[in-house]
């Protein structure tokens, strides 16, 4: 019920149109209901003429058991009685057709009012999710498949969705049309109504049976299409690497495992779903059979129940076949939205493990000195990254980091940008704590070049002024020649205007290194973190790509990852990380002839020369 009540809340902000759908659901409902009465006076003037005077030894048919239907009833008997039989019919037959306009109006209204607040309300959901994916934690994002997730911002909002249109249709149109409809049927004939309930429970059980197997099976079904959605994923994202090894049919043995899987829980719940409806209509056929049986009785053997009455009886009894089959079928829709609401609430729950703190404030511009003061770091508890780092960085200094894989290199460079927190220690910029300013101001005087260049499925102009409003072109281009790729780009068909591809992929690595430099440029970050940027580029690209650094570091604080040793020879300072520690600082030549770990580096890396 918390998971329903949360889900429902979404629909606040848009609660006067709401409250529209429901005038209009209401009215649906009350002219559904409305019908009944016509039917016991249009029986009257079909069989008895305009008055309703019944033939001797038949019952009287008198109006319904509720004081306000009663009236409008003996209203409507007095008003046809006023006419001839034909005109008494004509009047009946133009009573119809104004209930059942305003009833298709109603519901045109209901209609389209719901669909325009479930929409809306999902689309906020989708926006939500979204913005909170963006202030999760890496650590959390690189612990789950990306298609995983993308299953959650899809599927399970558009299960969501579904839960939500039952719940505003279903649950409320038909669930006020069930109602007025058997206030309809007691009103007709209240012992044959309490009859009814004889064949009733053991039919609602065997529906609420149903519904709880549908939201189990469906639940299951959710996880197999998001690990599907995730198999997917990964082999669009490396298909290269999947035809290089030669491993299309593993690949396809693993998609068709998860899309096995799939297909027997989408069936083994579609089995169970199917069966709601067929059986909640037999439900209902068995119990008018025996309710007809009953009302005949009562008509020709003890002439307790006028023939009018039980017409109207058996009409709204019949009348609750439709919202019946729709709120039975509302169960597993429902099921299948509370078991997706689980799943994305469980995001939406996650706390943000880096964000503002309440009292942060903006960054000022680097002026002094960046420092890391005996910093550690676990991923986990038994997973110590970083021990007891401590160093500065000089406005203007080039710092480079070296070492072998895995010793601390990147994770350092995260903390600054604050990716992570340090788990002991702190990170300051000029004596202020990282933690204490606001996460926007401190990227923006951060520029990031990675080995890794992340592009995006856009022109090459609007990768290059990623994340800026209003850059002119003038500046664009700029800052391409100063990264040396303005040449490329004008050979592109479009020039600036070319679509690139996802990640990139139509250009070549030493394309991308420059179009992520130019980006860099465009920002113009006076701290500036270089990850391996030039490790994967052939001689040529590397030369390039080398340049168009050597412009963008002028001037300005960086710190630099390099697997080639002989890119950083001419750093300011020298950092050797291993095993997480520092274990080495100084310049190439002095680290050289101290014969330790950087020159062990050197010895492997130039043996060959």
């Amino acid at each position: 019920m918390k998971a329903l009540a949360r889900l429902f809340g979404l629909l606040r902000p848009y609660r006067l149109r709401l409250a529209a759908a429901i005038a209009c659901m209401v009215v649906y409902s009350a002219t559904s209901t409305a019908w009944l009465v016509l039917i016991q006076p249009f029986m009257g003037v079909l069989f008895r003429g305009a008055d309703g005077a019944a033939p001797k030894g038949v019952p009287s048919a008198s109006p319904v058991g509720i004081p306000v239907l009663a009236e409008w009833q003996a209203a409507l008997t007095r008003w046809l009685a006023a006419v001839g039989p034909f005109e008494a019919f004509e009047r009946l037959c133009l009573v119809i057709l104004t209930l059942f306009l305003i009833r298709n109006l109603a519901d045109y209204g209901a209609s389209y009012l719901s669909v325009s607040v479930e929409q809306a309300a999902t689309r906020d959901l989708r926006r939500q999710l979204f913005g909170h994916l963006q202030r999760l934690p890496l650590s959390y994002l690189n612990a789950r498949r990306s298609g995983e997730l993308m299953s959650r911002v899809t599927s399970d909002v558009e299960a969501l969705r579904g839960a939500l249109a039952a719940g505003i249709s279903n649950l409320l149109k038909d669930g006020l049309t069930f109602i007025g409809t058997l206030v309809m049927v007691f009103a007709a004939s209240w012992r044959l109504a309490l009859f009814s309930f004889v064949v009733l429970p053991p039919a609602a059980w065997v529906l609420v049976m149903i519904g709880r197997k549908m939201r189990k099976r469906s639940g299951r079904a959710q996880e197999e299409m998001a690990s599907l959605t995730g198999v997917l994923q990964e082999n669009l994202s490396g298909g290269r690497i999947v035809r290089a090894f030669g491993a299309e049919k593993h690949e396809e043995a693993r998609f068709e495992r998860w899309n096995s899987g799939y297909f027997r829980a989408f069936t083994r719940l579609r089995r169970v779903s199917a069966a709601a409806k067929p059986m909640s209509e037999y439900a209902i056929i068995v119990v008018a059979v025996a309710i007809g049986w009953m009302g005949a009785r009562e008509v020709f053997q003890t002439h307790t129940l006028p023939p009018e009455r039980l017409f109207t009886f058996v009409a709204a009894l019949l009348s609750l076949m439709s919202p019946v089959k729709s709120l039975s079928e509302m169960g597993g829709t429902l099921a299948s939205g509370i078991g997706a609401a689980d799943r994305v609430w469980a995001v939406l729950d996650t706390p943000p493990a880096i964000a503002d703190a309440p009292d942060a404030r903006p960054l000022v511009p680097l002026a002094d000195a960046i420092r890391f003061e005996h910093v550690s770091f676990s991923y986990a508890a038994d997973r110590a990254v970083l021990h007891d780092i401590d160093f500065s960085v000089r406005r203007g200094e080039v710092v480079a980091l070296v070492g072998s894989s895995g010793a601390g290199k990147s994770t350092t460079l995260d903390l600054l940008a604050r990716f992570h927190d340090p788990s002991q220690g702190r990170v300051t910029i000029d004596g202020v704590d990282l933690r204490a300013v606001t996460l926007a101001s401190l990227r923006q005087q951060l520029g990031v070049v990675s080995q890794e260049t992340i592009l995006f499925h856009d022109t090459v102009r609007s990768n290059i002024a990623y994340g800026l409003d209003g850059v002119s072109d003038e500046r664009v281009e700029a800052a391409a020649r100063a990264a040396h790729a303005h040449e490329f780009i004008a050979r592109l068909p479009q020039g600036y205007g070319t679509i690139i591809g996802d990640r990139g992929v139509l250009l070549s690595g030493g394309e991308r290194q420059r179009l992520a430099i130019a980006r860099a440029l465009l920002r113009n970050p006076p701290i500036l973190l270089l990850d391996e940027a030039t490790s994967a580029l052939d001689t040529e690209s590397e030369r390039l790509v080398q340049e168009a650094l050597e412009t963008l570091m002028h001037d300005r604080t960086v710190l630099v990852i390099a697997h080639r040793l002989s890119t950083v020879q001419h750093a300011d300072r020298i950092l050797v990380f291993e095993h997480g520690r520092i274990v080495e600082s100084g310049r190439h030549d002095t680290l050289h002839a101290a014969g330790g770990v950087y020159r062990r580096l050197h010895d492997l890396q130039f043996r060959d020369a």
